[in-house]
């Protein structure tokens, strides 16, 4: 075997080699329970999670229009589509750092005119050199700089992937957090128009008894001062109603007025259904796309420290010629101008006042910050879920209580006015039951929207929603 082949494939078998840290994937610490289960009633219906309907959590609330709303979301959000096409970028970006580990090989094709090339020791020489071929130039990837860059770019575009499939977690939280809110303001008209309904029926009588004797002018003015501030409050209700459906169009990709036609119709808040999806802390962050995305951000740094290392080392390159070179362009194709050549190239670098040392600082500093993100996101989503799982576990019990509470104010306003009639109380008493009920009827609509945003918070703290659609 030839000297100058023997070294070239030593060279290549030491390529195997890469400096710098080696990442290893560690599991975080985390609690083996979580603090708000052991506040659950019993009989919650709490169980472990279900990972394939977990990713359309949406549909456990059995409203075909919200079923309908996420799929054109899905499918037109905006967000969703720069997420994806960040996942191209990154894709390209692996596909441009992965051919850096392979020979470059070019045409080239050239024409020359010398003239004295050699001044001094041969003058008056004038030649011509013509030259068609291929050249070829391969850094060999020798301390594995190349390599580590690869695998940051290798992490980055599956930290893309899950970032996709975030976008599709925020997205399906939001389209269903917009439309309780509509359907919540849909349904707080609904009682307040129906109040002022009563209540226009009881302004109506007040206005009869006095005109017969038997009642009162104050009486009259009374049912009218609450008649009129029940009317106040539609205004605010109609304008919160056309906010929320404005923002439910942004979201599904929409334009203004799209969805007008659509969700005119009222309908029923969804309803909050029994809790049974949660899950060990571990298993929940391993299901969080956003902890993947943040794992492997700190996977991508810590490989870039690699790469910042192997600046220190010797850049070793092959190149050669394959071709025809001749003085007269007629001759450039016969076999006597064929040429072909090799070269090996070696570059230390020796004095750089800092450069590759600052990079090394650069990059040990971002795989730390890296490293403290990844803790810190962590920590945000146990809090997340933990306060989320608290937040809905507690509103449903209030919601549970409001409900008894509005049965028996309905009950109230029917003998109140019945009393009434009879002369047995006073007008303001029978005002009082029906603001009671008004109240009451108003903040158990709030809550039932309430119960259902805080599952909602839970299924997104959980992780719901991702990978319903394939970047």
């Amino acid at each position: 075997m030839k000297p100058s082949l023997a070294w070239y494939l030593l060279i290549a078998g030491m390529a195997g080699c890469a400096v710098g840290p080696d990442y290893k994937k560690t599991a975080p610490s985390v609690p083996d329970h979580w603090l708000a289960a052991e506040a659950m009633p019993p009989r919650a219906g709490v169980r472990i999670a279900d990972a394939e309907a977990l990713k359309r959590w949406w549909q456990s609330f059995g409203d075909a229009e919200l079923d309908r709303l996420m799929d054109q979301a899905l499918a037109g959000n905006l967000d969703v589509k720069i997420a994806l096409a960040r996942i191209e970028q990154a894709r390209a970006e692996r596909r441009g750092t992965r051919a850096e580990l392979f020979p470059k090989v070019d045409i080239a094709a050239g024409a020359e005119r010398n003239e004295n090339p050699f001044p001094g020791f041969a003058p008056g020489i004038r030649f011509n050199l013509f030259e068609l071929g291929f050249d070829a130039l391969w850094e060999i990837d020798l301390f594995g700089r190349q390599r580590r860059r690869l695998e940051a770019a290798a992490a980055d575009l599956e930290g893309a992937e899950d970032l996709y499939r975030q976008a599709q977690v925020v997205l399906t939280s939001e389209i269903a957090r917009s439309y309780v809110e509509f359907r919540s303001v849909q349904n707080q008209l609904k009682i307040t128009r129906s109040n002022l309904e009563s209540q226009r029926r009881t302004l109506g009588l007040t206005e009869r008894l006095d005109a017969e004797g038997v009642g009162t002018k104050h009486d009259v003015v009374r049912a009218r001062a609450q008649t009129a501030q029940t009317e106040a409050q539609i205004p605010a209700l109609e304008a919160q109603r056309v906010s929320a459906l404005r923002r439910l169009e942004v979201l599904a990709g929409r334009r203004p007025g799209a969805l007008d036609s659509p969700l005119n119709p009222e309908g029923k808040v969804p309803a909050a259904v029994p809790l049974g999806i949660l899950d060990t802390p571990a298993e929940t962050l391993r299901r969080r796309p956003d902890l993947r995305a943040a794992e492997r951000r700190l996977a991508a740094a810590t490989a870039m420290q690699g790469a910042a290392i192997a600046e220190l080392f010797p850049k070793i390159s092959l190149s050669a010629f394959l071709g025809f070179r001749n003085t007269d362009i007629e001759q450039l194709f016969r076999s006597a101008a064929f040429s072909y050549g090799t070269a090996a190239n070696l570059l230390q670098p020796l004095l750089n006042f800092g450069r590759i040392r600052a990079g090394i600082d650069l990059a040990d500093a971002k795989q730390k910050e890296a490293c403290l993100a990844y803790e810190k996101a962590v920590l945000e989503a146990l809090q997340e879920t933990e306060t989320a799982t608290t937040r809905y576990l507690k509103e449903e019990i209030r919601r549970q209580t409001l409900a008894r509470s509005v049965a028996d104010l309905k009950e109230s306003v029917r003998l109140s006015n019945l009393r009434y009639q009879e002369g047995v109380i006073s007008f303001l008493d029978v005002l009082d039951a029906q603001r009671a009920l008004y109240a009451a009827e108003i903040e158990l609509a709030r809550s039932e929207a309430e119960a259902a945003t805080h599952l909602i918070a839970l299924y997104k703290a959980l992780g719901g929603g991702a990978g319903t659609q394939s970047a």
